[in-house]
C-alpha cells in the first residue's frame, strides 16, 4: 500500500478514516458548540409560544392527555410531526409545558452538528465534516431562533440527516440508503408538510437513484416502501383526526390566497378573510367552502396582475435570502408577547444589535453557497448539485405559495452542508483559478442581493395598490347580527366576531371617510350594544381623526381618536329593536386634519363588535 506521494483517487473521495476514539474530543467540542449557546440563551430569555407556536403546544398537550388521533379542528392546520413528538417530550419530562417544549427545541436543535460529522465519516476527511458541524453549531440565525417552539425548528433534524445521507451515498457511490432515507423523509413531511416536494431530490439521492446499483428492484421496492408507508400513515392519521385523508391540511388554498391578496407584499402575507369579502362574500358563510376556494381565487388574483406577482415573488427571493433570518427575531423577541416586561428591553436590545449582523451572516452565507454550487456545476460534484436542487425546491415552493423568514431555516442549513462540500471540492482541486472564479462569483451574487432587496422591495410597495373594493360580511351570532356593506374605506380583518375598519389610503386627505354601513337585525328582544376599540395609545394629537357612529340617523359617538391618552373599547348603545327588525347603524373613521406622511390610516384602523347589553356576544 503506498504511503507516500499524492493520494489516490479512491483515497482523496473517502479521506482518512480515524477510529471513534481518536474523533472523541472533535464530537464532544460540537456537542457543547451546539447545545451551550442555544440552552444559555434560551434560559436568560425564554420566549414565551404565541400565535401557531402556542397552538402546536397546545395540541401537544391534548395528545399527551388523551390520544394522538383525537378529534381536534387543530389537525386541520397542523401537521401531527411536532405536537406528537412534544406530547412524548412532556410525558417524559414533569414541570411547565412551556419550559419543557422550549429546551426539547433546543436540544434537538443542539444535536445538529452531530448529524454530518457522523454520517460523512468514512466519505469526508474529518476537517471537512468537522466545518459541516461547526457551521451549524455556531449559525447565529438559528441560535437566537431555537428557543420557538417552531415546526422549522424541528424540521431540521430529517432535513439535515437526509441532506447528510444524500451526499454520502453520491460520494461513495454505496448503493444508497433507501429504509434510512424513506423513513427521514416521511418524518420530514410529518413536521412540515411542503418538505414532500422539498425534500424529494434528497429522497432519490439517498435512496440510491444516483447511483447504478440502485436501480435493482429489490433497492426501489425497499425504497417504495419505507417512503409510501410513512406517508400512509401519516394521511391517516389526518383521516382518523379530521375525517378527511390527505397528507396535506385542508388551509392551504387560504394562505396561498394570502400572499396574493392586495396589499399582502409589506409582510409577504396578509388574512385573505376580508378579500373574500369583497370578491365571494358568501364564502364566509361556509369556512370548509372558502377553504376548498383558495387555490382558486389565489390563481385568479395572481392571473389579474401576473407581472405584479413576478416582480413580487423575485423580490420575496431575494429579500428572505438576505433579511429571512432578520424577520424571525420578531418571533423570538420583539412580538409584544413573546417576552415578559422584565425583559422586553433586554431582548429588544439583543434584536436591534443582531440584525445587522445576521444580514452579513446571511449576505456571507449566499456567497459560499453560489460559488459552492458554480463548482458543483463545474466539477459535477453531484452531492452537491442535489442538496442545491432541494434547497432551490424550497425557495421557489415558498415564493410561489407564502414565504416567511423562519421557512427556510430548513434551506440555509443545507446551503451549510453545500458550503462544507465545496470547501472539499475546493481541497481537491490542482489549481486555484476554478476556486478563485467561483468565489469571485459567488461574492458578486450576494453583492447583488444586497443591493437589489430594497430597491425591489421599493417597487413592490409601490406598485402594490388597490381600488375602492365593495366588502359584504356580518358579525354576531343566530340571536343576533350586523350585516354590514363598506363602500368607502378597507376591511382589514374579520374573524372571531371582529371586524376591522381601516381608510382607503394610508396617508388620509381632509375629509377622506371610511364607513361600514350595517343593520343590526334581533331573533330576540333583547339590548344590544356595539364596541369600538381606540388602538391608539399615544394621545395628545387631536383633530386628526374621528371616529362616529350613527343608530338610525341619529349621532350616538363622536370620539376623537388622536386626543386621549391611552387605548380601549368605547360602547355605544344600540337599543332593543323588536324580532326580525332591522336598525340602521353606521360606523365611521373620519379624516379631519391628519399629518401627511404620519400614516393615520393605519393608526385610525378600527376594531367593532356586537355584544349584548351584558357583555357577550
Amino acid at each position: 500500500m503506498r504511503r507516500n506521494g499524492p493520494a489516490s483517487g479512491e483515497e482523496r473521495i473517502r479521506g482518512a478514516a480515524p477510529s471513534w476514539r481518536g474523533e472523541l474530543p472533535v464530537l464532544g467540542l460540537l456537542l457543547l458548540l451546539g447545545l451551550l449557546p442555544r440552552l444559555a440563551l434560551v434560559t436568560a430569555l425564554p420566549t414565551r409560544p404565541v400565535s401557531d407556536f402556542q397552538s402546536l403546544l397546545g395540541l401537544a398537550l391534548a395528545v399527551r392527555d388523551a390520544s394522538w388521533i383525537l378529534p381536534d379542528e387543530r389537525w386541520s392546520f397542523f401537521s401531527p410531526g411536532l405536537p406528537i413528538l412534544l406530547s412524548i417530550a412532556l410525558r417524559l419530562f414533569p414541570g411547565s409545558p412551556e419550559t419543557v417544549a422550549r429546551l426539547s427545541t433546543a436540544v434537538v436543535c443542539g444535536l445538529l452538528p452531530l448529524l454530518p460529522f457522523a454520517l460523512w465519516r468514512g466519505a469526508l476527511p474529518l476537517w471537512a465534516r468537522t466545518l459541516a458541524g461547526g457551521l451549524l453549531a455556531l449559525w447565529p440565525g438559528q441560535v437566537l431562533f431555537s428557543g420557538v417552539i417552531a415546526q422549522d425548528n424541528w424540521v431540521l433534524i430529517p432535513t439535515v440527516a437526509l441532506g447528510a445521507l444524500a451526499a454520502r451515498s453520491l460520494v461513495t457511490r454505496d448503493g444508497g440508503h433507501p429504509l434510512a432515507a424513506g423513513l427521514l423523509y416521511g418524518l420530514g413531511v410529518a413536521i412540515r408538510q411542503e418538505m414532500l416536494v422539498a425534500l424529494f431530490p434528497l429522497l432519490l439521492a439517498a435512496g440510491g437513484l444516483g447511483d447504478a446499483a440502485g436501480r435493482r428492484p429489490r433497492r426501489l421496492a425497499l425504497l417504495a416502501a419505507a417512503t409510501l408507508l410513512p406517508l400512509l400513515a401519516l394521511a391517516t392519521h389526518r383521516s382518523l383526526a379530521t375525517g378527511r385523508f390527505a397528507l396535506s391540511s385542508r388551509h392551504g388554498g387560504l394562505a396561498m390566497l394570502g400572499s396574493y391578496v392586495p396589499g399582502a407584499s409589506g409582510d409577504n402575507w396578509t388574512d385573505p378573510v376580508p378579500f373574500i369579502a369583497s370578491v365571494d362574500p358568501a364564502l364566509l358563510a361556509d369556512r370548509r367552502k372558502m377553504e376548498e376556494a383558495g387555490f382558486r381565487l389565489a390563481a385568479t388574483e395572481a392571473l389579474r396582475r401576473p407581472r405584479f406577482h413576478a416582480l413580487r415573488i423575485l423580490a420575496s427571493i431575494a429579500q428572505l435570502s438576505i433579511h429571512g433570518e432578520h424577520n424571525n427575531l420578531y418571533w423570538a423577541f420583539t412580538s409584544p408577547d413573546v417576552q415578559p416586561p422584565t425583559r422586553q428591553a433586554r431582548a429588544g436590545a439583543l434584536a436591534t444589535g443582531a440584525r445587522r449582523w445576521l444580514a452579513l451572516e446571511m449576505a456571507l452565507l449566499q456567497a459560499l453557497f453560489l460559488a459552492s454550487l458554480g463548482l458543483g456545476i463545474v466539477r459535477r460534484n453531484w452531492a452537491i448539485l442535489a442538496i442545491a436542487a432541494a434547497v432551490l425546491f424550497k425557495l421557489a415552493l415558498h415564493a410561489v405559495v407564502v414565504a416567511q423568514g423562519r421557512y427556510l431555516l430548513a434551506a440555509t442549513a443545507l446551503e451549510i452542508l453545500a458550503i462544507a462540500l465545496g470547501a472539499w471540492e475546493i481541497s481537491r482541486s490542482r489549481s486555484l483559478r476554478l476556486p478563485a472564479a467561483a468565489l469571485a462569483i459567488g461574492t458578486a451574487g450576494a453583492v447583488f442581493l444586497t443591493w437589489a432587496t430594497p430597491r425591489l422591495d421599493a417597487a413592490v410597495q409601490h406598485r402594490d395598490t388597490d381600488f375602492q373594493r365593495r366588502y359584504r360580511f356580518s358579525i354576531g351570532g343566530p340571536e343576533g347580527s350586523l350585516d354590514c356593506v363598506i363602500a368607502r374605506g378597507r376591511l382589514t380583518g374579520l374573524i372571531g366576531g371582529l371586524a376591522t375598519l381601516e381608510p382607503l389610503h394610508r396617508d388620509p386627505a381632509p375629509g377622506e371617510i371610511a364607513a361600514a354601513d350595517c343593520a343590526l337585525v334581533s331573533s330576540v328582544s333583547t339590548p344590544w350594544t356595539l364596541r369600538l376599540r381606540d388602538a391608539y395609545a399615544p394621545g395628545g394629537f387631536p383633530g386628526r381623526m374621528l371616529q362616529r357612529v350613527r343608530v338610525d340617523g341619529q349621532e350616538a359617538l363622536s370620539h376623537d381618536l388622536g386626543d386621549p391618552p391611552g387605548e380601549g373599547w368605547l360602547e355605544v348603545p344600540l337599543g332593543s329593536p323588536a324580532p326580525g327588525a332591522r336598525t340602521p347603524v353606521r360606523i365611521e373613521i373620519l379624516a379631519v386634519q391628519p399629518d401627511p406622511g404620519a400614516s393615520w390610516g393605519h393608526a385610525a384602523s378600527t376594531q367593532f363588535q356586537l355584544v349584548t347589553a351584558g357583555g357577550t356576544r
